[in-house]
């Protein structure tokens, strides 16, 4: 097995997906009994989406202090560093469009700049892809149909942070696996997995539970408030735009129509169709529903409306706000 060591002992508390919700997350640590002898495992996810990625983690960082903090690779945190490294690829585009631009405001001076400290991307980096306990074995997503000896870091690390599927296979693992990802509506505890992410970032619960005592500790969405992206917060429209061809599918009943984004943002994106077309293809004012991205890492999908229209010796560009995306 290529990839982290665990630990024989001890006990062990297992947070699910916190998704920027710090008020929530703290509520939660002051029901746990912490001391220097716990470890306090996250499975991953701990920013996007909800309002307060930063403090999310500033809370990670501080409890670290105080006891064993384990913290995993969630897919939002690898499409963040990605985003870090180089804006223009898929997976930071992906990155803005699964709530990213949250992540980023809560970093922001209150316009369309952001520094993420030091401290934060030295955390990022040094997120594990798994953890092992005696009875155990923790991941973000999921693992393959294969047994845990053989799982390599690299080579399973999209079924590691990525895998949907994972919830409806059946294997005799060597442990018990206990991981985040797919949300449910209370912890799932079977004999072969635990699941732990019950969605609270979607109006529901942050939840963890005590291993190997098996002890569920839930608390229920706090704070309600719309996140904000980054940019102007007064004017939506004005969200920080960033460049990047990512692939764009409009779907019309049986049509597929390709496009590709010349640019985007949180909230909306300017695109192109692929193919070269005689006539108009959106209208303005129009209701579109799609998927953003390919199959490599996943696809996002929207609805929108079509708000701009623009001739350009290219073609028709179309400009598309974002009313809804999962």
């Amino acid at each position: 097995m290529k990839g982290p060591a665990g630990e024989q002992n001890g006990s062990i508390v297992a947070i699910g997906d916190v998704h920027g919700c710090a008020s929530e997350l703290l509520t939660l640590l002051e029901q746990v009994a912490l001391t220097p002898a716990t470890t306090l495992l996250f499975v991953g996810d701990f920013i996007d989406r909800g309002p307060h990625s930063r403090q999310v983690i500033d809370l990670v960082l501080e409890v670290s202090e105080r006891c064993r903090v384990v913290a995993l690779l969630g897919n939002h945190e690898a499409m963040f560093i990605d985003f870090l490294r180089d804006i223009d690829t898929d997976s930071a585009g992906l990155f803005i469009f699964n709530g990213g631009g949250t992540t980023l405001a809560s970093y922001a001076d209150g316009g369309n700049e952001y520094r993420i400290p030091e401290a934060h991307i030295d955390f990022l980096l040094g997120l594990k892809p798994w953890h092992e306990a005696e009875e155990f074995f923790f991941v973000h997503a999921g693992v393959p149909r294969i047994p845990l000896a053989q799982l390599d870091a690299e080579v399973h690390r999209n079924e590691l942070i990525w895998s949907r599927k994972f919830v409806r296979r059946r294997y005799s693992w060597s442990k018990v696996i206990v991981h985040g990802h797919t949300r449910c509506k209370e912890v799932e505890i079977l004999p072969h997995r635990i699941n732990i992410d019950t969605g609270c970032v979607y109006d529901n619960r942050l939840s963890a539970i005590e291993l190997p005592s098996r002890r569920v500790i839930s608390v229920p969405r706090l704070e309600r408030a719309r996140p904000t992206v980054l940019g102007d917060r007064s004017v939506r429209r004005r969200a920080r735009r960033f460049t990047g061809a990512l692939a764009v599918q409009v779907h019309r009943g049986e049509q597929q129509i390709e496009f590709t984004t010349m640019d985007y943002s949180s909230i909306g994106m300017l695109i192109r169709p692929l193919a070269t077309h005689e006539d108009n293809l959106l209208e303005v004012g129009e209701i579109v529903f799609g998927t953003i991205g390919g199959e490599a890492l996943g696809s996002v999908r929207f609805r929108g409306i079509v708000v701009r229209k623009q001739s350009t010796q290219e073609g028709l560009l179309y400009g598309v706000e974002i009313t809804h995306h999962e």
